[in-house]
């Protein structure tokens, strides 16, 4: 392309405009600053995927974003230009793309949303084909923007309005890019894909976000019911009222965390105990796991502690008395060492979940696993503990929320305190 195809004018290279985010962050503001300031916040609330269960109930983030519901005048006038554009090949993108996965993208929904409202288009059998590649004639195209933008404003929320809108600008840029890319036209894109990083990485922001918000609210449920365990040997610390906070409340959560995030408070996901550096000797133990092909995914270790009855937040009578006392955690990339079957990102986060739940217990000497593996310095193997009773496996609630399924309680002499217990727990999928 060496000249304007609307003004003739030369031209000497093509630059491709990057994502702006000024609209979808001044809308998301808005939403929230209104969510915040109705009167028992009747905002629709966000349904959490696989909610409470940790395990195999999540859809994908492509399900997660989809548009459904009923097709308006303006989006139906919007697809017929849109279809009519594509059929005479007057659109800046490449040949060979299906109609239905072209419409699909651009309008972010199933392509069965499509047949029903297009029984009879075959949409899966037209190809685009290119002629001019440019809605040429000015006055068309102003049409056709202005078609564009009805469709926009029959989206009545604000907030997905402006996400809408940015979705279709990304996808068109993208097209775009393609386009150029399959006939040769050298195009500037640099500041392009700056925006494009920039869009993953808020996305992988988010995620994190949601998931941090998604643990606590797993740790919650479990503190729910483990909390019931008639044993007073097992001490729950249960001083974080977040973790008590209603499962309703994700929403208005998950969006002040990504708030505090955009204003540059990163603090929101230290802390974890999921990694293999939190201790030489965990470490190692993680490495003889894999070196040994054992088929478990998580090890917490446990030590005696005296606690001073005069304590608060250790209640005790008499005496200091010895409790076995959290010290730490790791957990593994590799699932089966023998086939290296990776752990995927989900299985990784509810294993290090149950490791942020474990640290909130504490045992009697005889009490729960650690208590009893301790006392009695005989390992115990325990299958199904997501079934077990409370009295049985300590941390059920825990194990059900994080898809936990057996655990091995191994008693490890120690030169500096006589005994630790180390535990290893294996994951549903591999038990």
């Amino acid at each position: 392309m060496t000249v304007c195809p609307h003004c003739k004018s030369p031209s000497d290279g093509m630059f491709l405009i990057p994502m702006s985010f000024r609209e979808l962050d001044e809308a998301k503001k808005t939403a929230q600053a209104v969510a915040n300031h109705t009167p028992g916040n009747p905002r629709k609330k966000r349904k959490v995927p696989g909610e409470m269960t940790g395990v195999d109930e999540k859809p994908s983030n492509e399900e997660l974003d989809q548009r459904t519901g009923r097709w308006t005048p303006a989006e139906t006038a919007y697809v017929d230009e849109l279809i009519a554009k594509f059929e005479v090949g007057m659109l800046s993108i490449a040949d060979g793309i299906k109609l239905n996965d072209f419409l699909a993208t651009m309008l972010q929904c199933k392509q069965s949303r499509l047949t029903k409202k297009m029984k009879n288009a075959k949409l899966s059998s037209r190809s685009f084909k290119r002629s001019t590649g440019c809605i040429a004639d000015i006055n068309d195209a102003r049409e056709f923007s202005s078609l564009e933008e009805a469709f926009f404003h029959s989206i009545h929320r604000v907030e997905e309005r402006a996400e809408m809108k940015f979705h279709m600008q990304k996808q068109w840029r993208e097209m775009f890019n393609g386009y150029c890319a399959s006939i040769g036209q050298p195009l500037d894109s640099d500041a392009w894909l700056n925006s494009v990083e920039e869009i993953e990485r808020r996305a992988a922001m988010a995620r994190d976000a949601a998931r941090l918000i998604k643990q606590k609210q797993m740790i919650g449920k479990a503190l729910q019911r483990d909390s019931k365990n008639p044993d007073s040997g097992v001490i729950i610390d249960q001083s974080d009222d977040m973790l008590r906070s209603s499962i309703d409340d994700f929403s208005n959560d998950y969006a002040q965390v990504i708030d505090n995030f955009q204003n540059g408070d990163h603090d929101i996901f230290s802390g974890s105990s999921g990694g293999k550096s939190c201790s030489p000797y965990l470490e190692k133990i993680m490495k003889y796991l894999e070196r040994s092909n054992v088929p478990f995914e998580h090890v917490d270790a446990w030590v005696p502690s005296f606690v001073p009855a005069s304590n608060a937040d250790w209640p005790s009578a008499g005496n200091p008395k010895c409790r076995l006392c959290f010290a730490g955690c790791a957990t593994a990339d590799i699932r089966s060492p023998r086939r290296r079957e990776q752990v995927s990102h989900e299985e990784h986060f509810n294993i290090v979940a149950f490791g942020e739940y474990s640290q909130r217990f504490s045992f009697d000497i005889g009490c729960g696993l650690p208590g009893r593996v301790y006392q009695s310095g005989i390992p115990t193997w325990e299958q199904s503990v997501h079934n077990a009773p409370l009295e049985h496996f300590e941390r059920c609630g825990g194990a059900i929320q994080c898809g936990i399924r057996t655990v091995v309680g191994i008693p490890v002499p120690s030169p500096n305190v006589g005994r630790i217990v180390v535990s290893t727990s294996a994951y549903a999928k591999a038990a």
